[in-house]
């Protein structure tokens, strides 16, 4: 019988602990979101952690590589994200389906794991992003994966990303509470003698940056609202500008999708506080050096905390929500449940997700099973 396999790490203790979960749970718990409230229903003893969870559905044949990254709190999902990318993947190599982070190290530490092999590492490196990304490359070498907070976490702001490998990343306060385990870094080693051949994969001109397959459809409405976007009326001054604005903030490690709204909202909510001129690029140019500088004031640390902390703090109501169908927010839910990748499917049509979990799970699920599950998640 094969069993989930899940690695429980106990950061004050530095002690581990390998727990397993019949896998014939995956007939309705399928991955991510699922197995982790499994896996909290069954510890509800447990009140803090901060883990990964794979897709199951990697384990099969025909893998996607998506996982969730999540904060738990009195038995609760309290913020999760799901990403793609080789994390998931050179953990499934290792034999682990999930990594669970107990406790508080008593400082902060690079976490390495190399199968049974688990260290933590003292900083002997501190400074931006890349230079992150380049020393945990240089310390453990190119057949890794890593995950690591920002300089924008070390400030605390609620914006702050946690950056997987490059630039990959997701933010909802995930960076911070990694950071309140006292690591700065996950990094874990592919192991070369276990393959997960890739039978789905297809070529594509351009494929989804978190996926291993290529995508049916992309979403382009993230580029399309958000400040720091080409325009068509760009001329190629304003594109390098453009290229050096979002540079600096990917050094920085902060969420450019939120900031970006953190400024609209104040330009449209706030601008007798902040007295933004307008929003073009030397404008962003002149707030984005503002929130990332050593000496930033009050109120652009206030900016990278998100349209949300500000309406809060000013005590602002407004009619803006992001406009999404029931059928949409029904359906991702679905697709981070199973944790296949969400442009993989057309997310509207539960037949298309029906249909593609079928063949990447090579098993034969119904509409009512999903549902099921579904229903199991809003609990």
């Amino acid at each position: 019988m094969t069993l989930y396999k899940l690695l429980i790490l106990d950061l004050k203790e530095k002690k581990k602990k390998i727990e397993y979960i019949d896998k014939q749970v995956s007939d309705f718990y399928m991955g991510g979101i699922s197995l982790c409230l499994y896996w909290i229903n069954k510890n509800k003893q447990v009140k803090d952690f901060w883990a990964i969870f794979t897709s199951a559905l990697i384990n099969y044949k025909n893998p996607i590589s998506k996982y969730i990254i999540c904060k738990g709190k009195n038995s609760k999902i309290k913020s999760y994200a799901s990403i793609g990318g080789d994390f998931s993947y050179f953990l499934k190599s290792n034999s682990y389906d999930a990594l669970i982070l107990l406790n508080k190290a008593d400082k902060i530490y690079d976490l390495y794991i190399d199968g049974t092999d688990i260290k933590f590492n003292k900083i002997s490196n501190d400074n931006s992003n890349n230079d992150t990304f380049t020393y945990l490359k240089n310390t453990y070498g190119n057949d890794t994966s890593s995950i690591y907070i920002t300089s924008s976490t070390k400030r605390g702001d609620k914006l702050s990303r946690l950056i997987v490998d490059k630039y990959r990343g997701c933010s909802r306060n995930l960076s911070n509470f990694l950071y309140e385990k006292n690591l700065r870094s996950i990094t874990i080693r592919k192991n070369k003698l276990k393959s997960i051949y890739l039978n789905l994969y297809k070529k594509s001109s351009s494929p989804c940056e978190g996926c291993l397959i290529s995508c049916k459809s992309r979403s382009k409405k993230e580029e399309s609202s958000n400040l720091f976007s080409k325009k068509d009326s760009y001329l190629k001054g304003d594109l390098n500008k453009l290229k050096e604005i979002k540079e600096r903030l990917n050094q920085y490690g902060i969420d450019i999708f939120g900031l970006s709204k953190s400024i609209e909202f104040s330009f449209n909510h706030l601008n007798h506080i902040y007295n933004f001129k307008d929003l073009s690029l030397n404008s962003l140019d002149n707030i984005v050096k503002k929130v990332t500088s050593d000496r930033r004031d009050k109120l652009y640390a206030d900016l990278s905390n998100g349209r949300e902390f500000l309406k809060d703090k000013y005590g602002i109501k407004t009619l803006e929500k992001m406009k999404k169908t029931d059928n949409y927010s029904y359906n991702k839910k679905i697709i981070d449940s199973i944790c296949i990748c969400l442009f993989a499917v057309n997310i509207n049509d539960i037949e298309d997700i029906v249909e593609t979990i079928n063949i990447v799970s090579m098993k034969n699920f119904k509409k009512d099973n999903i549902y099921s599950l579904i229903a199991e998640i809003k609990k």
